[in-house]
């Protein structure tokens, strides 16, 4: 399937960073700088070096709350899992160590970082999995870097 940059933009970028780039002092800027990003992401998924999948996640309130239901289902599986790491392009909320290492966004996240998080997962040779979880969804963006 073929993404769109608009349907990128209106579907991921826009839903998980609402809250960052919305209420800046320089809204055109900011709207141009998450278009750009769109077609950056867009690009991956359409070359087929990223995969792209929407999951049902559980409704948090809160960024701890998100985090803590991210905790709670490893515990529940048996894996190990850390939170507040550095993946040399920003900390992510929470990691979770399986076949492949899962990187989870919870809330907002500027669309810099989101395209950071995925460029970081396609030049890695083991198996990486980036979740945004954006506030106010009960949906999750999961992208992933193997098939």
């Amino acid at each position: 399937m073929n993404y769109d940059v608009a349907f990128i933009l209106n579907n991921i970028v826009f839903p998980c960073s609402r809250g960052t780039y919305l209420f800046s002092e320089r809204p055109a800027l900011e709207g141009a700088h998450a278009v750009l990003c769109a077609k950056e992401i867009c690009e991956l998924i359409n070359r087929k070096v990223l995969i792209f999948d929407v999951k049902q996640r559980p409704m948090f309130e809160s960024h701890n709350e998100g985090k803590s239901i991210v905790g709670l289902w490893a515990e529940s599986v048996n894996l190990e899992f850390e939170k507040e790491v550095d993946v040399s392009v920003g900390v992510a909320d929470v990691l979770v160590y399986a076949d492949d290492i899962g990187i989870f966004e919870i809330g907002f996240t500027r669309p810099t970082k989101m395209l950071l998080l995925l460029k970081y997962i396609v030049r890695q040779d083991h198996p990486f999995t980036v979740h945004f979880w954006p506030y106010g969804m009960n949906k999750a963006f999961v992208f992933r870097n193997w098939k």
